[in-house]
């Protein structure tokens, strides 16, 4: 996985795709000196499942299986 500050694409197994097909505007940015990667993309492109549960507000990443 490759991704660019302020790019809404990225590289996995050397395909080019948007971050978010839906919204162009997820991309990866810097906040103070750290950096804010979208970790739903990073997770799924690595093969994890990834939960959200709206009333705990809690993610979940589990290795897919």
């Amino acid at each position: 996985i490759e991704l660019w500050i302020d790019s809404p694409r990225a590289k996995v197994n050397d395909t080019m795709v948007y971050i978010d097909s839906d919204n162009h505007s997820v991309k990866p940015i810097i906040v103070n000196d750290r950096t804010m990667l979208p970790l739903r993309f990073v997770a799924e492109s690595l093969g994890c499942d990834v939960g959200w549960d709206s009333d705990t507000r809690t993610i979940t990443i589990a290795s897919g299986g």
